[in-house]
């Protein structure tokens, strides 16, 4: 089967710049060992460039089938280049010129990209979220607000703009510095200290859950993973996780409730 696995490395292809520009990017290494796997898979597999010259690509990799033909495969990697909701634009590009796809749809991505509304949709669920408050402006009330509290952009992910307070001035500061940074709310949420795990899953029907993964914090309850550390310096792994077997099956079940809250297809990491 062609396999197009689609990224993201030219964001300069665009028309114009507007809104929110990507800051995350998949390591090449990354992608070329993805697209290595589906090669020793026996897949025929292009790395293509998601920005505003792919439908092109597209078309010259896997063009038109006739009927009864098999249709080519999407493999989508790509953060998106800009705007408020970027991770849906290949989905809905490929959905509008009839190429299937690995990932969640549109629909999806929207939901989990929103810090807030997936709180919502989890409380309304009675998955277990940590309290949280928005701000639109440092200025704001914010006596409501329980120490400590870790600020973080609504609408991104990577650990940018992550930092935990424990007082209103710092906590000011800090939703001064999400919203001047990131042109978006600032999102306030109970800090839980305590250990870091997170739970891959895959599939649909059934949805299949991976063992928990302990990202290692070296016994430290109030450390966090930051942006350097992921990208420079990551955190020790912990596959499976030294936790009892029935809080194991626990994280799992919620994480797929969690998944399934959201509409999410095919593939996600719960953390």
């Amino acid at each position: 089967m062609k396999v197009a696995l689609i990224y993201n490395k030219d964001i300069s292809g665009v028309i114009n710049t507007f809104g929110m520009q990507n800051k995350e990017f998949y390591n090449e290494r990354t992608v070329k060992k993805v697209a290595d796997s589906l090669e020793k898979a026996g897949h025929n597999v292009a790395i293509l460039d998601g920005n505003k010259q792919i439908i092109e690509r597209l078309e010259n990799f896997m063009p038109r089938v006739s009927e009864g033909e098999q249709m080519g495969m999407i493999f989508n990697m790509a953060y998106g280049i800009q705007g408020e909701s970027r991770y849906t634009h290949i989905p809905s590009l490929l959905e509008m010129i009839g190429l299937p796809y690995v990932g969640s749809s549109p629909s999806g991505h929207a939901l989990a990209l929103d810090k807030v509304l997936t709180k919502i949709i989890w409380k309304n669920n009675g998955l277990p979220t940590p309290d949280f408050w928005v701000f639109n402006h440092h200025e704001e009330d914010m006596s409501t607000v329980k120490f400590p509290v870790i600020v973080k952009p609504k609408m991104e992910s990577v650990s940018f703009g992550l930092r935990v307070v424990y007082n209103p001035e710092d906590l000011k500061e800090a939703i001064h510095f999400i919203i001047a940074e990131f042109g978006q709310q600032a999102l306030v949420e109970q800090f839980i200290p305590g250990r870091e795990f997170c739970v891959g899953l895959i599939g649909n029907s059934p949805v299949e859950s991976f063992p928990v993964l302990e990202i290692d914090l070296e016994g430290d309850p109030d450390a966090i993973q930051t942006v350097d550390d992921k990208k420079n310096k990551p955190k020790r792994k912990v596959c499976p996780a030294n936790i009892s077997a029935e809080l194991a099956e626990k994280m799992q079940k919620l994480s797929i409730e969690a998944f399934k809250s959201l509409s999410c297809q095919y593939i996600c990491r719960i953390g």
